[in-house]
């Protein structure tokens, strides 16, 4: 492998503050891309935050966007595909491979970081004991999950690597009605979600309040969130319920099925969804994701058993 593919896998992003809302990373990012692709790095050195020419100046940024040119060509094409603060996370092709471009912005959309890394590695996971049934009624989508940064980015996150991530859409694929500018509007918002298996209530979070979509609120990463400890070395969070709906206390124990809260938008959460992993301690700064299956399930509306869902799949209770 040559220095320079090695210098472009691991460049460290500096990151200063979060940006507010996903239309300015939308733009900023085709700026870059437009710069990048005509060879005017200057133009987005132009962009960087002060702290960000300091640490990265006009000739080492020159160098390391020549050396990525020399490594992987022209960007063909670039697609969203999450937030992971203070990055808004693109899949990004370019003419000899793909990475995933990090991008970190000031309030008034400087450049406070960026990094690109190999896209498309795979997990390998230990495995959860406990068979879960599904959280919700109704048919869910899965935006988030699975083994490789393809289809899951929680991969990148050491307790979260199994995590997934659900919401509800219709027909033409939208995630709710109208314009999407009310939490009320999505078809997730304020559905029931239920226990997927039988434990004991460990850490309940409430209160937080639910985010106008397009926002996030990283001072309280999962929201209003829900753990339970379903045996030694499995704890189960769920997240993102909406305020003041959760039906269970601390010390509880709760049985398969039962009503835990509602669907919110609360937390590092652009909108309503359900977050939902298994960890191998409490402690999330310091734990391991387990790979989870659910018991029965309907997938894509045929019956599967023993089945860990991937991104794309559609999935019913059964």
């Amino acid at each position: 492998m040559s220095k320079a593919v090695l210098f472009l896998f691991f460049l460290l992003g500096f990151q200063l503050s979060f940006g507010q809302n996903q239309n300015d990373y939308e733009e900023v990012k085709e700026s870059i891309i437009s710069a990048y692709n005509s060879d005017n790095y200057k133009a987005i050195f132009d962009n960087y935050s002060t702290q960000m020419k300091e640490a990265l100046n006009l000739e080492k940024t020159e160098e390391f966007f020549k050396n990525l040119n020399s490594s992987a060509g022209n960007i063909i094409d670039s697609k969203f595909l999450g937030f992971n603060p203070p990055y808004s996370m693109y899949a990004t092709e370019f003419d000899r491979g793909a990475f995933m471009f990090s991008l970190a912005l000031s309030e008034n959309k400087q450049i406070t970081g960026f990094k690109f890394t190999p896209y498309g590695k795979a997990t390998n996971l230990a495995e959860a004991d406990t068979m879960l049934d599904l959280p919700f009624e109704g048919e869910w989508y899965v935006v988030w999950g699975g083994d490789t940064k393809e289809d899951n980015y929680h991969v990148e996150h050491p307790a979260q690597t199994g995590a997934f991530d659900f919401l509800m859409i219709n027909d033409d694929l939208k995630t709710h009605e109208v314009d999407g500018s009310s939490n009320e509007q999505y078809y997730a918002f304020g559905k029931e979600i239920l226990s997927p298996a039988a434990g004991e209530v460990v850490m309940v979070v409430d209160g937080i309040y639910d985010n106008i979509p397009g926002e996030m609120n990283q001072d309280f990463v999962t929201g209003n969130t829900i753990v339970i400890k379903l045996k030694e070395d499995e704890y189960l969070w769920l997240a993102h319920f909406k305020k003041h709906s959760i039906q269970v206390k601390e010390g509880e124990r709760v049985e398969e099925g039962q009503l835990l809260g509602l669907c919110g938008n609360s937390g590092n959460s652009s909108e309503p969804h359900l977050h939902m992993h298994i960890q191998d301690e409490l402690k999330m700064n310091s734990a391991k994701g387990l790979k989870s299956y659910f018991n029965r399930l309907k997938v894509d509306r045929k019956y599967i058993e023993n089945y860990s869902p991937i991104r794309g799949d559609l999935i019913e209770k059964i």
